[in-house]
């Protein structure tokens, strides 16, 4: 019939509305004691490393939360030097430049606590410092032992900080080594006197081949942006690692 309205029974539509909002609650209050449990249970059972709420640490192992917390972390200085120096590395902080696009803030150059980079004075902000450290404890030296069963006892790089566009062009984006913010490795050298090379032995099939990729892969856990031969004929000859690029793992 038309104009028909079913009758209303405000009593019930209440008890309705009252009943549905207990039931909104009820399972808003499952949900987070739910997560609490989680969380309870991922603090006791999954390792720091794994936990992106808890503090970086240079002597954990690389998981899946060290990337983001190396990032974070970097951003504040003073807590970034903090983790160096609880991780045992020693530092003395490098003087501040200005020049043009080029800029060097907060920055220093690592002098203990893991095999020495070569040249000595290679000039990173802490964040690259920082990665530089994880990587050569918790990658290089596992890595090297593991393949050769000596450790590496020098790091051998083509410079961090340096005034340039990328690719030394005259015209585009600033590298991030203007920002003293990556560091291209060139070659490990091992306690036995062997020295691993990229240019040298990234194709080799045998140990040191291995070394390097098991080497580059780790670095793509640790660094924003990591680049090796595969990437282009640019880096053939060493790895570029850096805290402040896009992520990329080539």
């Amino acid at each position: 019939m038309a104009g028909y309205r079913a009758p209303r029974h405000p009593q019930v539509e209440d008890h309705a509305r009252r009943q549905t909002l207990i039931a909104r609650l009820v399972g808003l209050g499952l949900i987070w004691i739910l997560v609490a449990i989680m969380a309870l249970v991922a603090e006791r059972a999954i390792p720091d490393q794994h936990l992106p709420w808890k503090p970086l640490s240079v002597i954990d192992p690389v998981g899946a939360a060290t990337r983001a917390k190396a990032a974070r972390t970097g951003q504040d200085v003073a807590a970034c030097r903090g983790v160096l120096a609880k991780g045992g590395l020693t530092y003395v902080i490098a003087p501040e430049t200005e020049d043009g696009f080029c800029s060097v803030k907060d920055a220093i150059q690592i002098t203990g606590g893991m095999a020495p980079l070569t040249p000595a004075d290679a000039v990173m902000t802490c964040k690259e410092a920082l990665a530089v450290a994880i990587w050569e404890r918790q990658v290089v030296q596992p890595a090297a032992f593991g393949a050769f069963g000596h450790a590496v006892v020098a790091v051998e790089h083509y410079g961090a900080f340096s005034c340039r566009r990328i690719y030394g062009q005259a015209a585009g984006p600033p590298s991030e080594h203007a920002s003293a913010n990556a560091l291209d490795v060139a070659s490990f050298r091992l306690a036995n006197g062997e020295v691993v090379r990229v240019k040298d032995h990234w194709d080799d099939p045998g140990a040191k081949g291995r070394f390097l990729r098991e080497v580059r892969d780790g670095a793509c856990r640790v660094f924003i942006t990591t680049l090796s031969p595969d990437y282009n004929a640019a880096h053939a000859d060493h790895f570029h690692l850096d805290m402040g690029g896009a992520p990329l793992c080539v």
